[in-house]
C-alpha cells in the first residue's frame, strides 16, 4: 500500500515537471538552463519509477 502511494506521488511529480517543461519550451524565448534542469529532473523521476515494477 505504501509502495503504491509512493509510486503515485512520484508519478504526479513527474507529470508536474513534464508540464512545466512543456510550458517553458513553448515560451517565446525559453530559458535553456531551466529546460535542461527540468529535463534532468524528469529523467531522475523516471528512473525512480523504474524501481516500482510490482506496482
Amino acid at each position: 500500500m505504501l509502495r503504491k502511494a509512493l509510486f503515485n506521488i512520484i508519478r504526479q511529480e513527474q507529470r508536474d515537471i513534464e508540464d512545466k517543461l512543456e510550458r517553458e519550451e513553448q515560451q517565446a524565448s525559453p530559458d535553456v538552463r531551466r529546460i535542461v534542469g527540468l529535463q534532468q529532473e524528469a529523467t531522475s523521476l523516471r528512473r525512480e519509477l523504474e524501481h516500482f515494477h510490482d506496482v
